[in-house]
């Protein structure tokens, strides 16, 4: 379910300019990390040089399951993302490959470097072709609806483990690449709600790790964590400062810069993939009487454990410092009326990327008008908001006139795509929507106050507004100003600018003596 998942997840499009880069990462990447962790294990520990390969395969495996958190909680450029999510998803089967194939030339009584290449190869054919085929199938399935909604995740779900046992069946250790290639074969067709079946895998996926993490920690001795001693600390510290950098900037060319290869070559966490791999398969070599295993599978835990809390912890100091962080997230307005392109406008000329959404196409044509970037489409649709680049935007204010739709939209984007600023605009007075359940979902009222949007928009649009701004003098919260000359129902704040920053207004905002109010009026 994990690799089926992280299939769902690659979109082609979305690696157009770092194509080289994830190419060269899954071929000489993936060697170099072999081969380098392999002469670490093999001159600092003393270990046989097909248990050191052993050990290079297992940490071959990027921990993408770390790596969706962490890029989910730091904001970073959209193409070393992607760069990063590619490598997480596809170095899976890659290494559980080369894993296994290592794992038969050492039990093996004859063992043949010939035969394993042959193998890998013949694996690596069939896994891809039978899982895309079956990807394909099922992505017609769905795409024409001839599975009902009630029992779309339980027969995905089923086709899954399928594909799997039906590959496997045909080749052994092939099942994993087929899942990777089926779930990429799915997310090719655009099928339906996509966004529902992501969320579903990924749910699945979030258990399937929670068992893995237990059956392997319930398996570790901390006896055995703790026999590497300080040899195997330098191993691992070779691999972080030594090894993962080599690969990476042998592998980025000139689609990356300094900074960027160094801030890539930082983010290598290991995760339970590997961790079950090498649990599993030192188990076996242990079967087998091979000396050494328990020291391999020690620095194996303790690369998965010490990757995961230094690089995990320090992301966002290292993106920053490398200039990775996205310095200006988009602002994304729900409702394109009259109000919202006026607001939109507002942040434009502000220097901040803006993005509207709208159903209506009349809206939308005077958007584009405006010279503001528009999608048509129910804002209420994941799928839109994830082509509008919600990814990317960390305040979201939705505008319409319909305050329910305000509040859903507002909810979604809080608890699905994790957007830190929501602020909904509901109307005075309000009913059914109200202050506390716009609170309840850690947003906050757009505008700073229930206003009648309805009113604003007919306003706005009969040319009947205009913007103003002023400075502020003493200190105060927004709503409770009161602008001389003005009732309070004939204006609304819109931007806060204290010194080189520019607020949204909202209802829990303070003023400084000093601040620039800029706001929209009746005449």
């Amino acid at each position: 379910m994990i690799l089926f998942e992280g299939g769902l997840l690659i979109d082609l499009n979305s690696y157009k300019k770092t194509t080289n880069t994830v190419r060269n990462i899954l071929s000489f990447g993936v060697i170099i990390t072999v081969l380098g962790s392999a002469a670490a294990a093999h001159y600092l520990l003393g270990v046989d040089w097909m248990l050191g390969l052993l050990y290079g395969a297992f940490m071959s495996n990027a921990g993408v399951t770390v790596i969706n958190p962490i890029l989910d909680r730091v904001k970073i450029k959209s193409e070393i993302g992607n760069i990063l999510r590619a490598e997480g998803i596809l170095t899976k089967p890659i290494g559980t490959f080369i894993a296994i194939g290592l794992l038969e030339i050492v039990i093996a009584s004859s063992p043949s470097v010939g035969m394993f290449f042959y193998q890998l190869s013949k694996q690596l054919i069939i896994g891809v072709l039978i899982g895309y085929l079956m990807g394909f199938i099922l992505g017609k399935l769905l795409k024409k609806r001839f599975i009902s909604t009630d029992l779309k995740n339980l027969v995905v779900l089923a086709w899954v483990f399928g594909t799997y046992f039906l590959c496997n069946l045909i080749e052994k250790n092939t099942g994993a690449l087929a899942v990777v290639m089926a779930g990429f074969a799915v997310q090719r067709e655009n099928i339906p709600q996509l966004s529902t079946l992501k969320k579903f895998k990924g749910q699945l996926s979030i258990l399937a790790i929670s068992v893995l993490f237990i059956v392997v920690s319930a398996n570790m001795d901390l006896a055995t964590l703790l026999s590497a001693g300080w040899k195997g600390l330098l191993v691992v510290m070779i691999l972080i400062f030594i090894i993962r950098p080599i690969a990476i900037f042998f592998s980025s060319g000139k689609e990356l810069n300094l900074k960027e290869k160094i801030f890539v070559s930082w983010i290598g966490p290991k995760g339970v993939v590997a961790t079950s791999i090498a649990s599993l398969t030192c188990l076996i070599l242990k079967k087998h009487g091979i000396p050494n295993v328990s020291l391999i599978e020690s620095v194996s835990y303790l690369t998965v454990f010490i990757t995961v809390l230094l690089q995990g912890s320090t992301a966002k100091i290292v993106a920053e410092w490398c200039g990775c962080l996205i310095k200006s997230s988009t602002v994304m307005i729900v409702g394109a009326n009259a109000l919202g392109r006026i607001l939109g406008t507002a942040f434009k000329e502000i220097g901040r990327d803006v993005v509207l959404i709208d159903n209506n196409p009349v809206h939308c044509k005077l958007a584009e008008e405006d010279g503001l970037t528009i999608v048509q489409g129910n804002a209420l649709d994941m799928d839109v908001l994830e082509g509008a680049g919600i990814a990317k935007t960390n305040v979201l204010i939705a505008t319409t006139a319909n305050s329910e739709v305000n509040f859903l939209v507002s909810t979604l984007a809080k608890e699905e795509f994790r957007v830190a600023e929501v602020y909904p605009a509901i109307d005075a007075p309000h009913k059914g929507v109200n202050p506390k359940l716009v609170d309840d979902i850690g947003g906050n009222l757009a505008y700073a106050k229930a206003v009648s949007i309805q009113d604003w928009k007919d306003a706005a649009e009969a040319d009947q507004v205009k913007i103003e701004d002023r400075v502020l003098n003493g200190s105060g919260q927004l709503c409770n100003l009161e602008i001389d000359g003005l009732d309070s129902n004939n204006w609304i704040p819109l931007i806060l600018k204290r010194k080189d920053a520019y607020y949204f207004v909202h209802a829990d905002q303070n003023w400084s003596h000093g601040d620039i109010l800029v706001y929209l009026s009746k005449e």
